[in-house]
């Protein structure tokens, strides 16, 4: 008996010691971080490392000529700006397009198709346009039969009265004469606008000139149509037709705002980089050398500074024109 109460002693206090005794909590793993990433910083841009891209005329087999002119614009562009730029040859214009877009391109001159897709997909800002005899951009006209539409145009003052969509809204329904498919002042803008406005009208027949078009108005074979400004006036026709400006009147004036080529540059540049630029291209310009060597790289027989504006109206009706703008894009 003795015997057994020892034993319980002992165990209560091996039991009271084991509750004195401090618990340690082991450690907690150790977790892996890897090194931060050191990022090496691009190149400035324009450097040699990092040169601004100049682009030639698309084409599958580039031109030998415009490979040396664009080789001595890039480097008169050199010398004027600082940058480091070289000359390089798209295949396409889709692709130039897209080079633009990104930054892999940064100089180029595109066609008043291709600067409708550039704009569409804010690929460039514009910094001159091509002119031809002074003017960087041309109009166009609706004519319609005098027994049916109104005019909306006014000859003596030279310029639209009312709106164009009350103008417009007339030719809803009616049968329209254009000159071709590809006419930007026959067709393309004229029917863009039409779509801008919400006109329906059925499919037009193309007759493949301007002056065919006023005289199918004239003739009631269509109930009005689009041609220059103001392809009346053709010799053949006025004297064919001593009252054809009585009979075909012009409902609405399109302004100037149909645009030859441009010079563009990449939207991905800085502001300030845009504007050093555009300066060395006026000096390019306004020099006799550079402005040969412009025309003869780039279709235009002269250059005139504009803004993105210049492009709005243009670009807007092009885009709302029933046509595919990628196939007429090479």
């Amino acid at each position: 008996m003795r015997l057994l109460k020892l034993i319980t002693v002992y165990c209560l206090l091996i039991t009271a010691l084991a509750a004195c005794v401090p618990t340690t909590t082991p450690p907690p793993a150790p977790t892996f971080t890897p090194p931060a990433e050191t990022l090496t910083p691009a190149p400035e841009l324009g450097s040699l490392a990092n040169p601004l891209l100049l682009a030639l005329p698309p084409a599958q087999i580039t031109d030998s000529t415009d490979i040396a002119n664009g080789q001595a614009l890039a480097a008169l562009l050199e010398t004027l700006t600082g940058y480091h730029i070289v000359a390089v040859a798209p295949t396409t214009t889709t692709e130039l397009i897209e080079a633009m877009r990104t930054g892999r391109a940064h100089i180029a001159a595109f066609s008043p198709f291709a600067l409708t897709r550039a704009y569409e997909q804010s690929a460039v800002r514009a910094a001159f346009a091509s002119t031809k005899d002074g003017d960087a951009s041309y109009g166009a006209q609706f004519i319609g039969s005098a027994t049916r539409f109104k005019s909306y145009y006014d000859p003596i003052l030279g310029e639209n009265v009312g709106e164009a969509a009350e103008a417009l809204s007339q030719f809803a329904g009616a049968r329209a004469c254009w000159t071709e498919s590809t006419s930007p002042s026959g067709y393309l803008v004229p029917a863009g606008m039409l779509g801008w406005y919400k006109v329906a009208i059925p499919d037009g027949a193309f007759v493949q000139s301007h002056f065919s078009v006023v005289r199918a108005v004239q003739q009631a074979i269509c109930d009005f149509g689009a041609t220059y400004i103001d392809a009346r006036d053709y010799p053949a026709l006025k004297d064919s037709y001593p009252q054809l400006k009585d009979e075909v009147l012009v409902v609405w004036q399109i302004p100037a705002i149909i645009p030859y080529d441009g010079i563009f540059l990449s939207a991905t540049l800085s502001d300030g980089m845009i504007a050093n630029l555009k300066l060395a291209l006026q000096q390019v310009i306004d020099s006799p050398d550079g402005a040969t060597m412009l025309t003869a790289l780039w279709d235009g027989q002269a250059w005139s500074p504009v803004e993105d504006d210049f492009y709005v109206e243009f670009t807007r009706y092009l885009l709302a024109a029933p046509i595919d703008l990628e196939s007429m894009i090479h």
